[in-house]
């Protein structure tokens, strides 16, 4: 915090040794340690919680563990809440940088080959963030302190190409530095670690469901129509007739075949009372043009048709189950008996 006619100071917690006026003092930092001499030492007032606003301060030269104290110093800038602090006293001045930054190497991680990316607004927040993480099994690709920055959102863009569901920036008590544009990338910030991890969770759970679907999109989903009789409309050029869809939705383009599973024609076109449909769903009754056939020759009244699905893309389907619907599920179960009696491995 900045202390009236101080600057910048620093709010320590002091729970080993001591520190007085003069002390050289190493401050942990994300680009190396921080090395600077104490100018000056405030203790609050007894009965004071240093943490209020209106807190007064007393200048002391010297102050024992364990207490809480303000410091001032020089160069102190750059310094982020949460790092670790050790005085010199005496020791090997590169001892103590050593240690000092081997505290905040343990934190500022960057070991998984892909994983979201993490910023806190102070190393032992940081540390609660990786801990939750870590035991949701959740991999980390960076993680670091300060606000989500151009290089954080650069970061998550590349993990983003290798993983959908991991390109996120996660930021706990932290905020998007002016003028940074995410993107594509996912942004979660809060102020409750325990309700960031339950918007990364929404968020992947979305985010899988609509990769998957779309991927189910690309493929013949399980359909079957039965021709009904007394309905054939015209016989060819194209067949057109009605029908009844018996299970799952017909779309348009669509190939269907008959039961000896060799597909005969395609879904041209779907009609209802003179309204052109781009599909069909279970239970309707619609008027279904199909080209390179003829009613009374290939195909009859009275026959089911089902769509024509490719058997690497059943195999994909089968992927999928949890997406479809118990009557696609049984469709599909019905044309895998159809196909096998030709050939027994059949999507096998």
């Amino acid at each position: 915090p900045s202390q009236k006619g101080l600057g910048k100071t620093l709010d320590v917690i002091l729970y080993d040794g001591s520190l007085a006026l003069n002390d050289t003092i190493v401050i942990g930092g994300i680009d190396g340690p921080i090395i600077t001499k104490i100018k000056a030492l405030f203790e609050p007032a007894p009965l004071s919680e240093m943490r209020e606003k209106r807190t007064k301060f007393l200048p002391v030269k010297e102050v024992q563990a364990a207490t809480g104290v303000k410091i001032s110093a020089k160069d102190i800038e750059p310094v982020i809440a949460g790092m670790p602090l050790e005085s010199v006293k005496g020791n090997d001045i590169e001892e103590v940088k050593a240690r000092v930054q081997s505290q905040v190497k343990e934190v500022m991680i960057e070991t998984d080959a892909t994983g979201v990316i993490i910023k806190a607004d102070s190393l032992g927040g940081l540390e609660a963030l990786i801990t939750l993480l870590r035991d949701k099994g959740i991999s980390i690709k960076k993680a670091s302190i300060g606000l989500v920055t151009k290089k954080d959102v650069s970061d998550a863009e590349a993990v983003l190409k290798q993983d959908p569901l991991l390109g996120a920036i996660i930021g706990f008590n932290v905020d998007i530095q002016q003028d940074v544009q995410a993107g594509h990338v996912k942004v979660i910030l809060n102020n409750v670690i325990y309700k960031l991890i339950e918007d990364l969770e929404r968020w992947q759970a979305e985010s899988r469901q609509r990769i998957e679907n779309s991927q189910l999109d690309l493929l013949t989903r399980p359909f079957k129509f039965e021709l009904l009789r007394g309905y054939v409309f015209r016989q060819s050029n194209p067949a057109v007739c009605g029908v009844s869809v018996e299970g799952g939705t017909v779309r348009t383009g669509v190939q269907v075949m008959r039961a000896d599973g060799k597909p005969i024609t395609m879904v041209k076109g779907i009609q209802r009372e003179k309204e052109n449909l781009e599909k069909a769903e279970r239970g309707a009754q619609v008027a279904i043009a199909m080209p390179d056939v003829i009613i009374g020759r290939q195909i009859n009244e009275g026959d089911m048709l089902y769509s024509f699905i490719p058997e690497e893309e059943f195999v994909k389907l089968k992927e999928f189950k949890e997406f479809l619907s118990v009557d696609e599920k049984d469709i599909l179960r019905e044309i895998a008996g159809l196909m096998r009696k030709g050939n027994p491995v059949w999507g096998i």
